[in-house]
């Protein structure tokens, strides 16, 4: 997510969604929320309290930034977003677990820190939490989502020996606090994992274009609400557009429609928070004004911004696997 146009920019997409955004009654302004707090959502049935906006540490680690440049965006996180805010890493965000212990270790009830496995075995999924926990410097995550479901065996998930089995007995040794599943493609693995009402939480793809090729919004978050699941969006600006290894790196959406998408995602029936790739302190404020000025779209916005997805979707194609 680059952020290097005005705000004006954003105001003008908005516009052309079929009215300025406003706030009382004038428009929007620069410095119009620097007082006001970020919302925050109840995370589903863990009954925690976060704001609507959450780092994932994806390209921050992936792309070799240092350790203190992590560090400073979590922390810039915490202090414009509210806490705990949610973390997003797993063990193969290049060092990210580790870059970012110093500051869990610090600022410990300020992050609710998640992490993942795709271990499909009790023993491999307990080796590897733990692994991820002697590298996080903690003896307890707040979460550990089963990631990229679609990719895995489910029939294995859930027998004695498999994975659920395995994050079931982390929970019961108090190593972890709540179970989930994420993943960016084949929504009917969503649909089998969240309807056994096994999992507290669900991270799967939120954005105004995929919408129209995978459709997450229809075919799972409905189920999570089911099971009071708490949703944590991802790819919310379409993720990277070149791969996460470049630190220029940008998203797929333009940076002009950086506010719609986090207002689409955060209009979405179920959302809890949306995860962001936040590579600077910038991005993070910028984040914070778009969370700050979160209202519904009306119909004609709604409207256009729907029809520009189509058109995207047309583009990006089946870019996150196999619908």
């Amino acid at each position: 997510m680059k952020v290097s146009c005005s705000r004006r920019k954003f105001i003008q997409r908005l516009a052309m969604m079929g009215g300025a955004l406003t706030v009382g009654t004038g428009p929007i302004r620069q410095n119009a929320f620097q007082s006001v707090p970020v919302p925050k959502r109840i995370l589903g049935r863990t009954g925690v309290k976060v704001p609507v906006l959450g780092i994932g540490l994806g390209p921050l680690g992936i792309a070799k930034f240092s350790p203190q440049e992590l560090q400073d965006v979590v922390e810039a996180a915490i202090k414009d977003w509210g806490s705990p805010v949610v973390v997003d890493v797993q063990w193969n965000y290049g060092d990210a677990e580790t870059y970012v212990a110093p500051l869990l270790k610090r600022r410990r009830a300020d992050i609710f820190i998640v992490t993942k496995t795709w271990e499909q075995e009790k023993p491999k999924v307990i080796v590897s939490v733990e692994d991820s926990l002697r590298r996080l410097g903690v003896d307890r995550a707040d979460a550990v989502l089963m990631n990229n479901i679609g990719l895995l065996d489910l029939d294995r998930m859930f027998k004695s020996d498999g994975a659920l089995a395995g994050l079931q007995d982390l929970r019961k040794r108090g190593l972890i606090r709540y179970v989930g599943v994420s993943g960016h493609m084949l929504t009917r693995a969503f649909v089998r994992t969240l309807g056994t009402g096994e999992f507290d939480l669900a991270m799967p793809v939120v954005n105004f274009v995929d919408r129209h090729t995978y459709n997450f919004e229809e075919k799972v978050i409905p189920i999570a609400l089911k099971h009071n699941v708490g949703v944590m969006a991802m790819k919310v600006l379409g993720g990277s557009a070149a791969g996460y290894e470049r630190k220029d790196q940008r998203a797929k959406l333009d940076v002009s429609d950086v506010e719609p998408a986090i207002h689409y995602a955060l209009g979405v029936p179920g959302v809890s928070t949306a995860i962001l790739g936040c590579k600077s302190v910038e991005e993070v404020r910028e984040a914070g004004r778009a969370a700050r000025s979160y209202r519904l779209l009306t119909e004609e916005q709604s409207r256009a911004l729907m029809a520009r997805g189509r058109e995207l979707a047309k583009e990006w194609g089946t870019h996150l696997g196999e619908v």
